[in-house]
């Protein structure tokens, strides 16, 4: 895939963080998906993907079910060793048995920590990692479990802090968009359900189609999907943000409504 950098889209990207203030704490990414022309801010800033790291998992299913190695109806039994607090209610309590579809598809519409987790003893984190860096995410690494709470989830397996830029999603966002990963169709309808709509949604122009993945912790607040206008084009769009002060005791939600501003800015230049 031959993603080039265009001028004209880096300063349509600075522009936009401008206008929603955001420009020292962002890192952010457009790919115009008609001619593979690319623009950023500091798409490479070593910022904490949160959630967003559930879009490699979901894409390395995809490319285990293409091989043969797993049958997404196959039917696993939920461990305790993997609960931790999630962001919605959740049907994966220790001991229920769900199929592997089913955890996809919660880890990524309902952002499900312990979908997650499980998914991560099913699938391998290495492999995730493995198949992330042939796709050309070089600095990608699955190396640790979600925790939606202190205290950490126990993780024995833990090989370092997950890693995931702006600039690496956008591009697997890119390959999902135009088709280049097995399911890739399935992926993308996955991610248009995503529950969670108070970033860069509020944004959109009537009739745009957002297929998206959002993040959140303390520190940080993401999104990064693919977006299909009323027009009929299409692009990826990545936001990540890394507030230096938000509010004693808060999550860094606080962050969305400049997200949206962001989007808001953004979308007539498109």
């Amino acid at each position: 895939m031959d993603i080039r950098q265009n001028r004209e889209l880096d300063r349509r990207v600075e522009e936009a963080l401008s206008k929603a203030g955001l420009k020292d704490m962002a890192s952010a990414y457009l790919i115009d998906l008609s001619s593979l022309a690319c623009g950023g801010w500091r798409p490479d800033e070593v910022i904490y993907p949160a959630s967003v790291i559930k879009v490699p998992i979901m894409a390395e299913a995809f490319h285990q079910y293409d091989q043969g190695v797993l049958d997404p109806g196959a039917r696993i039994v939920v461990s305790e060793a993997n609960q931790t607090t999630t962001a919605e209610t959740t049907p994966l309590t220790a001991g229920y048995e769900a199929t592997i579809e089913e955890m996809v598809d919660l880890m990524v519409t309902r952002s499900d920590n312990i979908a997650t987790n499980q998914l991560m003893d099913v699938l391998r984190r290495e492999r995730v990692t493995e198949y992330m860096r042939t796709l050309g995410l070089g600095s990608f690494l699955l190396g640790r479990k979600l925790s939606g709470s202190e205290p950490l989830i126990a993780d024995p397996e833990m090989i370092g802090r997950n890693q995931l830029s702006a600039l690496e999603i956008g591009r697997l966002l890119a390959l999902i968009a135009i088709d280049r990963l097995p399911g890739a169709a399935a992926q993308r309808e996955i991610l248009s359900r995503c529950v969670h709509n108070e970033k860069l949604v509020p944004g959109l122009s009537p009739g745009d189609r957002f297929a998206h993945k959002t993040g959140e912790t303390g520190d940080t607040s993401h999104d990064a999907g693919i977006l299909e206008t009323f027009e009929s084009k299409r692009y990826v769009i990545v936001l990540y943000t890394a507030p230096a002060e938000h509010p004693s005791g808060a999550d860094a939600s606080h962050v969305n409504p400049q997200m949206t501003d962001f989007m808001r800015s953004l979308r007539p230049a498109l």
